[in-house]
């Protein structure tokens, strides 16, 4: 009775929005204190590369300012494929969770390849790259190589479910 509750919308007939998946980095909370269905995925904690994360978020701010900033956001994931930014499940890396994510409410919601983020980091001080690095992340022109989805408010991103293989 207890999944049917949980699962009921996929019983019924009516039009339900993508789902996408939300991955934690270690343990995040027990199941009995998430309320499925209403409790939302946190807002993602800033990468600890301060000024790749400030020169993005200028590069965002002038050229592409209807994109959600990556500091009010979730990133979340549409699939498991390869080349998703979810593509390590939790029985590849320990103690991580992947929850069932459905977006309500209004919100943004932007694809966009993780790649030019792990580029940015490897150029280090080189800021002219990384401005050339955030200005393709955020013009999402090419098909991703890692793809993730920012979802902006993080309020918006709800937790319907625990994946389970």
């Amino acid at each position: 009775m207890k999944l049917l509750l949980e699962n009921w919308r996929q019983y019924l007939n009516e039009a339900q929005g993508p789902v996408y998946y939300w991955q934690t980095q270690g343990p995040w909370k027990r199941d009995s204190q998430i309320d499925f269905g209403k409790t939302h995925v946190p807002k993602a904690k800033p990468r600890p590369q301060a000024r790749i994360e400030e020169i993005f978020e200028e590069v965002r701010r002038s050229q592409f300012p209807s994109r959600p900033s990556r500091l009010n956001c979730v990133f979340l994931c549409e699939n498991f494929d390869w080349n998703s930014f979810c593509n390590y499940r939790p029985d590849n890396w320990e103690g991580n969770e992947t929850y069932v994510v459905e977006l309500r409410g209004e919100y943004s919601a932007f694809k966009t390849d993780a790649e030019y983020w792990t580029q940015a980091i490897n150029a280090s001080d080189d800021e002219a790259r990384i401005e050339r690095l955030a200005a393709g992340y955020w013009s999402a022109e090419v098909e991703p190589t890692v793809a993730e989805v920012l979802v902006s408010p993080p309020e918006a991103a709800i937790i319907v479910g625990k994946y389970e293989e």
